[in-house]
């Protein structure tokens, strides 16, 4: 019994270990934004890594409003470009890395998800462009996460 345990707390251990050793990679695209906002990019990853993101934070504001006017999901006017976001919106790479049928219905969950906070588009706007972006993606996160729930 005792071997068992140990075994189990081993393996358990080295999984934590692997997790932590993850390594996070900004794709060019925010590189570009991290530089030209002059954002602190510990603080941008730690809080890009979360589910949801502050709306209040300026740093976290501007990096998002760069991001996703490179990625056109932001027009040079301030609007989001919900059509693009539905068909291109890039998913994080450990989403439903625990559940396959997340994974293969990825595409269609963000359709879903963005097509609802299109669908509320007047709550979701804000006094800048900077923070209605960074409404829309907790929005989308939001119901991404209600949308995968009938997988768990």
């Amino acid at each position: 019994m005792k071997t068992v345990v140990c075994n189990l707390l081993l393996i358990v251990t080295i999984l934590q270990v692997l997790e932590a050793f993850r390594e996070f990679h900004f794709s060019k695209e925010e590189k570009e934004c991290i530089e030209q906002v002059d954002a602190d990019a510990d603080r941008i990853q730690d809080l890009y890594s979360r589910y949801t993101t502050p709306e209040n934070d300026t740093q976290f504001n501007h990096f998002t409003e760069c991001l996703w006017q490179k990625l056109e999901f932001l027009t040079e006017n301030g609007d989001i470009n919900y059509e693009k976001l539905k068909n291109s919106y890039r998913l994080d790479e450990r989403l439903g890395e625990d559940n396959p049928k997340v994974l293969s219905n990825a595409k269609m969950l963000v359709f879903d998800a963005v097509t609802k906070c299109e669908s509320n588009h007047n709550s979701l706007k804000a006094d800048t462009p900077a923070k209605t972006a960074v409404k829309v993606q907790n929005c989308i996160a939001d119901n991404f996460a209600e949308g995968t729930e009938v997988y768990y």
